[in-house]
């Protein structure tokens, strides 16, 4: 009998802490393609407009696809105007909050925890301006 009791006492504690880890887990992965791909996007794309709705969308994939609530998390920063100026960098922050599993109306829906990721992209200066 203490063996049952003292299993569920240790086996509850510690699947909420797998489960805890696991969305801290997808989130990094998730900051870290997102920082990657929206600075490689902004960096080749020559049309600002386009290049944001590229970026918003493959943001939202990602995050989509690791569990995640689709909010705005990169920023985004460019040393040229515009950002696909020849020879110029491209540099994006992401930071994504991480929900708690089963504590969202204690602690609200993003939690106490959030991961980021940033990513810098040279653009190539050789290459034919728009």
């Amino acid at each position: 009998m203490e063996f049952v009791v003292l299993s569920a006492a240790l086996l509850i504690p510690t699947l909420y802490l797998v489960l805890t880890l696991g969305n801290v887990q997808a989130a990094v992965f998730a900051a870290d393609t997102i920082s990657r791909d929206v600075a490689r996007i902004h960096a080749t794309d020559t049309d600002p407009e386009r290049a944001a709705q590229r970026a918003a969308r493959h943001t939202e994939m990602i995050l989509e696809d690791h569990g995640l609530p689709a909010t705005e998390v990169a920023t985004i920063s460019c040393s040229e105007d515009p950002c696909a100026s020849p020879g110029g960098t491209v540099s994006v922050r992401v930071r994504i909050p991480v929900p708690v599993p089963g504590l969202g109306p204690i602690l609200g829906e993003t939690g106490p925890v959030a991961v980021g990721a940033s990513h810098a992209v040279p653009v190539d200066q050789h290459r034919a301006g728009s």
